[in-house]
């Protein structure tokens, strides 16, 4: 038998290599086995390796995701803080805006308050021009007409809107009508003497000085009409009839005059968006009212070849009288009219939604006790709501506030009130002329001096459906500025 490695003749048996190719193949197959042992190992120590570093490679993308994190979380506090502050700012800014709406709202109250700035859009109303303009107020005073103590004089006065710590303003020797409260100026028409030339011959002029009474000055002479008894002050113009009985208006200084309207009239009412005025018909024989724009366009009659008397506005409503006096409403351009109060209504004067009037208690049963009364104006009360019962007619009711100034006299003394408007009874006294005071000073005197004689107005003035005068006590009354308008010849 032959070895099968090097052919060398070996005995019979299993083995079939040599003895020397046996040891030398044990020796191969060791070395394979160490060497195969030594890339094990190396395997081992490679996988190992490369086990380590997968480790250290995910520990450092953990610790790259952690600096990432944390980066971000920096950045993210960053940007709030950022955001925070821009919140902050932005609260700072809408902080100092509202302190600063809220300090300019406390400037101008302050302001209105001083009477600096004006808290009226217009300076007075029609219903209180309508009865003469003895009053109005800018909010915060009322600025009235009264006589002096010794009724010598009469000018204009003031008193705090709550009617107390009065205040005088202005007396000399002429009769004051249509006081306006505008811009920290009172504007008014005085009759009568002239405080600056004895040769001028026009009464009728228009006058302002301020609101504390200081800078009187006359801004229109010889250009206002003598028979023209109202101004109304608005838009930063005041509105007046001319010679020519044409409505004109000016600044408020009395430049820029310009005519408004070529119409011919004797009586205007004018809200900040329409004048009303009476022209002759065309039989000549009667009046109609109108109404136009602001501006002066658009002139039409109110109702159709229609007087009529003691005219207001309200909404898109116009409240009047008819001849009757009973107390009407027609929507403007509807040409149809609505009866409000089937009574007896004198010297209406519109304020808020009331119609305030002077009426007799009852003159059907000849109680002809003077009162003053108010209905509201959407015509749902049926009658008329007891305000005051008077001692005496007054000649005017002026609405101020919460208030309606009124004249009166007793036995005693003459003196013009102001009532709470809604019917609480609370008064106030801002002019007393004492009949026993004023006695004990005059000699001779079998009546006390009316104060009509100093602020008389004539018979055919205006519109204020007046009644007449029934009480024999005529102190601080006058009966020559009563005129019964169903024969009032005024425009």
């Amino acid at each position: 038998m032959n070895c099968t490695n090097c052919g060398k003749e070996i005995p019979e048996g299993e083995n079939k290599l040599c003895d020397e190719c046996q040891n030398k193949l044990l020796e191969e197959l060791s070395k394979e086995d160490k060497e195969a042992e030594v890339d094990s190992t190396k395997n081992e120590k490679e996988k190992k390796k490369n086990k380590s570093k997968k480790e250290n490679k995910k520990e450092d993308i953990k610790e790259e995701k952690t600096e990432t994190k944390a980066e971000e979380k920096e950045k993210s506090s960053k940007f709030k803080l950022s955001n925070d502050n821009l919140k902050d700012k932005k609260n700072i800014v809408i902080a100092v805006a509202i302190i600063a709406i809220i300090v300019t709202l406390g400037i101008l109250i302050v302001l209105k308050y001083l009477g600096i700035l004006p808290s009226n859009n217009i300076g007075n109303t029609i219903g209180n021009i309508r009865n003469y303009g003895y009053a109005t107020t800018d909010g915060r005073w009322i600025y009235f007409l009264s006589p002096s103590e010794d009724t010598e004089k009469v000018g204009i006065c003031k008193v705090k809107k709550n009617g107390e710590d009065k205040k005088e303003l202005l007396m000399d020797n002429f009769d004051v009508l249509s006081i306006n409260v505008y811009k920290n100026y009172i504007y008014f028409i005085g009759i009568g003497a002239d405080i600056y030339s004895d040769e001028d011959e026009v009464d009728n002029k228009i006058y302002r000085m301020k609101t504390d009474g200081s800078d009187l000055e006359v801004i229109n002479d010889n250009e206002f009409n003598n028979e023209c008894y109202e101004i109304y002050v608005l838009n930063n113009s005041i509105y007046y009839i001319g010679t020519d009985e044409n409505i004109y208006k000016m600044k408020l200084d009395g430049t820029k005059r310009e005519l408004v309207s070529e119409n011919g009239t004797g009586y205007i009412g004018i809200t900040n968006k329409y004048i009303i005025y009476n022209v002759e018909n065309e039989a000549g024989d009667n009046y109609v009212t109108y109404i136009m724009n602001i501006d002066g366009k658009n002139a039409r009659p109110i109702l159709e070849n229609t007087r009529l008397y003691s005219v207001d506005i309200l909404g898109d409503y116009i409240y009047y009288t008819n001849t009757e006096k009973q107390i009407y409403r027609t929507k403007i351009d509807s040409g149809e009219s609505e009866l409000i109060l089937d009574d007896t209504a004198y010297n209406l004067n519109l304020n808020g939604d009331y119609l305030y009037f002077l009426n007799y208690l009852d003159e059907e049963n000849e109680d002809y006790t003077v009162a003053l009364f108010r209905v509201k104006a959407d015509g749902t009360q049926e009658q008329a709501e007891n305000i005051k019962t008077l001692s005496s007619y007054s000649t005017f009711i002026d609405v101020v506030g919460n208030w309606v100034m009124y004249m009166d006299n007793d036995d005693t003394s003459g003196f013009i009130n102001l009532v709470d408007k809604n019917g609480s009874g609370e008064e106030k006294k801002v002019y007393v002329l004492d009949y026993a005071s004023y006695y004990e000073e005059v000699d001779n005197v079998e009546v006390p001096k009316q104060e009509g004689d100093t602020e008389a107005v004539p018979e055919n003035n205006t519109d204020t459906n007046t009644a007449p005068q029934e009480t024999t006590n005529t102190a601080i009354s006058d009966t020559n500025i009563v005129a019964n308008e169903t024969t009032n010849t005024a425009r």
